[in-house]
């Protein structure tokens, strides 16, 4: 081998072993361990929770008339700043400043007081109504003492004729007056209903389209007539209780009874009848009565009037059969009978007379009282009422504003037709909110008063506004099952333009600490405590700790446990 090659090859050797050697040192060292670590630090922390919402009004408010109409005024325009009570529109409503006017005008016509023509003329009523209830008791006096001879007549002659006869000519008169008496029950009945259709009585709305017309001349005729119908239903109603049981097997006392009966009510029929002609003849045609109406109701009465007194005029000719189908004593009792019936009934009809005389007098003096002495309150409390009514319905015609607010929308032009659905203006307060969603997981960082910082992505971050946490649901919210609470910003005045619905950023100040010690929340362990490892002497030593505020950036405060300057291990690699 030449000394070249030879030094060449020792060489080669040498650096061989070098590497060797290296190597097999490094794979015998022990491992090193790096550290990633922070320091405890004093300072401040401050926890915030921030949240996205939109600005609304604090008092968005969506105004309407309380009834259809045309709209007339509009006093207000967008953008206008309004005071609370201030009109903003009308409808057209000249009916109802009429309704306003006229109630107002009745009700001081009534305060007032009576006019001197107005006193004589009620004066002289109470004169005619007097003279006609004294006329009422002596006529009646006569009417009784006449139907009291005619019964002792009657009874006379009863006991001159004592006995009786009954044959089959008697039964077919009695068999016959059955049927009489069922055709006048249900004559009696339509009789009654055409007069309740008149004066609505017992079918209260059978006359409400002409009621307030209805013996306007004479308003004594119909108080009669009501009186009578009274009396007169009574009559049938007892009628029916004797005639309704009645058959050709009834005895002959119950079929007398029942024509007694029946012509009683048939007599107060017909006086009722009357009572509603003459109603009649004071109405005048008004409103709703036309002439033909009022014509066709009094054909109508007369039409009923004609088929009581043709039933009447049957009655009385079967009793007057069964009359001549009896004897002597038979006609004399039948005679008694009636002579009983009619008393009763003229001590009935003279006690209704006069009691309809004596409401008339009464009714006569309380409206010359009411005419000549001052009005009491409750005389004029229905007039009050109307016109409050009037001014009431009147003022479902105006929009006033019920705060101090800002005009933002009028919906409707003069002239157009609107209903109580359709809004009308929408009027905004000066003063926003805004409403935002916040997790459950910092719902519970955050408490009533917390203030807050709000930018607005409509002027950028460099605005910022300024407000306060007023309001958090108890209820919570899923959103995409997540549970959120809402809450509620209100902002302070601010000089800037602000509008509804613009899109706002809020970062609540929910806590802060002054001068603390924090570490990096990341560095906490735990093991059933919380503690850390510091950095000593390049070992890793456990170390217990007790933290305080979760802040923001990561920071945790630390209450015991640490001290300012000492390493933290984040993480070993």
């Amino acid at each position: 081998m030449s000394f070249l090659k030879q030094k060449k090859f020792y060489a080669l050797l040498i650096v061989g072993l070098v590497v060797i050697f290296v190597v097999y040192g490094r794979l015998k060292a022990p491992a090193v361990s790096i550290y990633d670590t922070v320091k405890v630090q004093r300072g401040d922390l401050v926890q915030t929770v921030d949240a996205t919402g939109k600005i609304e009004s604090s008092s968005d408010l969506q105004m309407n008339f309380e009834m259809s109409g045309t709209v007339g005024k509009i006093l207000v325009k967008e953008g206008e700043e309004v005071k609370s009570g201030q009109i903003l529109a009308e409808l057209k409503a000249d009916d109802l400043n009429a309704a306003v006017a006229q109630a107002s005008a009745n009700l001081q016509q009534r305060l007032a007081g009576a006019t001197d023509e107005d006193k004589k003329y009620y004066t002289a009523a109470v004169v005619v109504a007097k003279a006609a209830l004294d006329q009422a008791s002596v006529d009646g006096r006569n009417t009784i003492t006449q139907a009291e001879i005619a019964l002792e007549t009657a009874k006379n002659n009863l006991k001159m004729a004592e006995g009786g006869n009954s044959s089959a000519l008697v039964d077919n008169a009695y068999d016959t007056a059955v049927a009489y008496i069922k055709t006048a029950g249900s004559a009696l009945d339509s009789a009654l209903t055409q007069a309740d259709n008149i004066l609505g009585v017992d079918n209260k709305l059978a006359n409400d389209d002409f009621e307030s017309s209805l013996s306007a001349l004479d308003n004594s005729k119909i108080i009669q007539a009501k009186d009578q119908y009274s009396l007169t239903k009574e009559k049938i109603d007892l009628a029916k209780t004797k005639t309704l049981i009645l058959n050709t097997d009834s005895g002959y006392s119950e079929i007398d009874e029942g024509l007694n009966a029946t012509e009683n009510a048939l007599t107060y029929m017909n006086i009722l009848l009357n009572l509603v002609a003459d109603v009649l003849k004071v109405t005048p045609p008004s409103g709703n009565l036309t002439q033909t109406s009022l014509d066709a109701k009094k054909t109508t009465i007369e039409s009923s009037r004609s088929s009581v007194s043709t039933n009447y005029s049957s009655i009385i000719a079967q009793k007057q059969n069964i009359f001549n189908a009896k004897n002597s004593y038979s006609t004399y009792k039948l005679a008694y009978d009636k002579a009983v019936g009619d008393l009763n009934a003229a001590k009935a009809t003279v006690a209704n007379n006069i009691n309809i005389k004596q409401a008339a007098y009464d009714q006569a003096v309380a409206n010359l009282d009411a005419k000549i002495n001052p009005p009491r309150e409750v005389d004029v409390a229905a007039l009050r009422a109307m016109l409050y009514q009037a001014q009431a319905n009147r003022e479902k015609a105006i929009i006033r504003a019920p705060i101090d607010g800002i005009v933002a929308k009028i919906n409707k032009k003069v002239g157009e037709q609107i209903m109580p659905s359709e809004k009308m203006v929408n009027l905004l307060t000066p003063h926003f909110e805004i409403t935002v969603d916040i997790p459950e997981t910092d719902v519970s960082k955050i408490k009533l008063n917390d203030q807050a910082v709000i930018t607005l992505d409509a002027y950028g971050d460099d605005f910022k506004i300024f407000g306060k946490l007023v309001n958090i649901d108890y209820g919570a919210t899923v959103i995409q099952d997540v549970v959120y609470y809402k809450i509620k910003v209100a902002l302070d005045d601010t000089d800037k333009e602000i509008k509804s619905g613009m899109t706002a950023n809020v970062v609540l100040n929910t806590d802060k600490r002054e001068n603390v010690l924090s570490i990096p929340s990341r560095a906490i362990r735990t093991n059933g405590d919380k503690f850390v490892k510091v950095l000593q002497n390049n070992q890793a030593v456990d170390k217990k700790i007790k933290t305080g505020l979760r802040a923001d950036d990561g920071k945790v405060e630390i209450l015991e446990g640490l001290n300012e300057g000492e390493e933290i291990i984040i993480s070993t690699k």
